[in-house]
């Protein structure tokens, strides 16, 4: 069976399914090929538990906190499609033993009180990067949403010149660009509460002691930015839902279980994909891949596409690079779960709801040492864990009476004896650290997803969610490679368009939407 549309998306993650909304909305036929039975990839909230079908897990992500500060959600008109979403008062938070909490409340005012409780200091600092962080994020906000080529040199003169940095502004570039993440967070607050809260945040993102991860710190910065972070109702599978109707509403056809088995490239030109099952589809215009670099290059595209310095340059492309990866439980409770010294301990001061906020744990010195530890396959005796009661927020996605609990820790993505042996150990070593500051009332069931499971299902190299890691020279027209990037590879008509294009990883469907752009803009040259 050979079937012709204009494009065909490999892989119908969030990113895909904006690529192929985008281009079903201007009018293009198009195929999108899921391989698992559901779409999502890891945006995706399910039923994951036999046992627990009234539980949706979300074994990825959970919050909207990037696509919420762009004009994505209007412009594609989700919510004519179902797309409804929670905004949370206080989104982050890092908690003790002792069950103090540190609240990042949206309200930036609130913010600065809350860390007044912990230092003076920290609060200050803290009210006066506002206008640093702010500007830098005003310039992301206008290159986040284009085309990484559409700022030149002379671009960027243009827009210094009329929004000229003051001193504390250029002084907060130059520690961005200089230190590394905790280096940064050492140097600018003193309060256990601050450092440890950052350190988990930065820790996530990408190597922490890479120079300018600083700027990974800027991630928080959406937190007090228009909307702030929003969680989709019903859980992520809200967003993945509306974008499936846009595309299916303007034509396009998204395929689930049809795993894709070659990119097929005549005269060095896409121009077809080919399922496992023998079938081809065939794409007039071009192949968007959804899918990682390292598995569109590795095992996708012949290998005689590419040069032997093209297939080098796909081969170190970073992805978790330090043997940082992420280990998550999500697990069903039929009853609750909360954090019992933390909400007595909260009440003495107010009256928030701390089960609302997703906790991080641990001092700037204990992930130092964590991530020392992972470096050679090791971890610490009690990891830092980051815990979030997604069903506190939105109680529509377990029963009544019932929680759903999202945890999070940083392990090595190749252990020692490896994860077939490593996995009862892990999830018994996390959730045990786990249980220092929350209670799980009638469990009914978990799932244990590891850095190989990570890959093994969503194909997500070395179990890394960004597919490469946020490095300053893997952005823009860098991201992920030299000659890979602004969406374009070395393969004519082939197009990548998922978190490993501009403008990043996490749940925004810009990399999709604008490489759809992109493809569309190459038609009129016959490319």
């Amino acid at each position: 069976m050979n079937e012709v549309f204009d494009y065909v998306v490999a892989g119908g993650g969030h990113n895909g399914l904006a690529a192929g909304a985008t281009l079903a909305q201007a009018g293009r036929s198009v195929c999108v090929l899921e391989r698992l039975e559901i779409p999502g990839g890891l945006s995706a909230s399910h039923a994951y538990l036999p046992e627990a079908p009234a539980h949706l897990l979300s074994l990825g992500a959970m919050d909207d906190m990037f696509m919420a500060q762009t004009p994505l959600a209007r412009e594609m008109g989700l919510a004519r499609h179902g797309y409804d979403t929670i905004p949370l008062d206080h989104p982050y938070g890092w908690v003790d033993e002792e069950g103090e909490t540190l609240l990042l409340w949206h309200d930036v005012r609130r913010a600065v009180r809350e860390i007044q409780h912990f230092s003076r200091h920290d609060a200050r600092v803290y009210e006066e990067l506002q206008g640093p962080m702010n500007w830098v994020m005003d310039l992301v906000d206008v290159l986040f949403v284009q085309h990484p080529s559409a700022w030149g040199p002379k671009d960027f003169v243009k827009y210094l010149l009329k929004h000229r940095p003051d001193r504390a502004t250029r002084r907060f570039l130059g520690s961005l660009a200089t230190d590394n993440a905790f280096e940064w967070i050492s140097e600018t607050f003193e309060s256990d509460a601050m450092r440890g809260l950052w350190a988990y945040w930065t820790s996530m993102i990408g190597p922490s002691d890479a120079i300018g991860s600083g700027a990974y710190v800027l991630g928080f910065a959406g937190v007090h930015r228009g909307p702030g972070v929003l969680r989709p109702r019903g859980g992520m599978s809200n967003l993945v839902g509306a974008m499936r109707g846009v595309l299916e509403t303007n034509g396009g056809e998204l395929r689930l279980d049809a795993p894709v088995e070659r990119i097929v490239v005549e005269d060095g030109r896409a121009v077809a994909v080919r399922l496992a099952d023998g079938s081809t589809v065939s794409a007039r215009h071009g192949v968007l891949s959804n899918l990682a670099p390292q598995t569109t290059f590795g095992s996708l595209v012949p290998p005689e596409a590419l040069t032997r310095t093209e297939r080098n340059r796909v081969a170190m492309v970073p992805s978790s690079s330090i043997n940082v990866a992420a280990f998550k439980i999500d697990l069903a409770a039929s009853g609750r779960v909360g954090f019992p010294a933390a909400e007595r301990r909260r009440a003495l001061r107010d009256d928030a709801d701390v089960r609302k906020a997703t906790l991080m744990t641990g001092t700037l010195e204990d992930h130092v040492a964590q991530m020392n530890a992972l470096r050679v396959g090791l971890n610490v005796e009690d990891p830092p864990v980051y815990m979030a009661v997604l069903s506190a927020a939105d109680p529509s996605i377990a029963p009544e009476g019932g929680d759903v609990l999202y945890l999070h820790s940083n392990v090595p993505l190749r252990p020692d004896g490896g994860w077939d042996t490593a996995k009862a150990a892990y999830d018994k070593q996390v959730f045990a650290s786990a249980q220092r500051f929350l209670d799980v009332e009638g469990e009914v069931g978990r799932v244990v997803t590891t850095p190989a499971d990570f890959e093994a299902r969503y194909a997500a190299p070395s179990g890394a969610f960004f597919h490469v890691d946020m490095l300053v020279n893997r952005l823009g027209k860098l991201r992920p490679a030299k000659g890979f990037g602004g969406y374009e590879t070395p393969v004519e008509g082939l197009y990548l368009a998922g978190a490993a294009a501009h403008p990043s990883g996490g749940v925004t469907g810009w990399p999709g939407r604008l490489a759809a752009q992109h493809a569309m803009s190459r038609e009129s040259t016959g490319c």
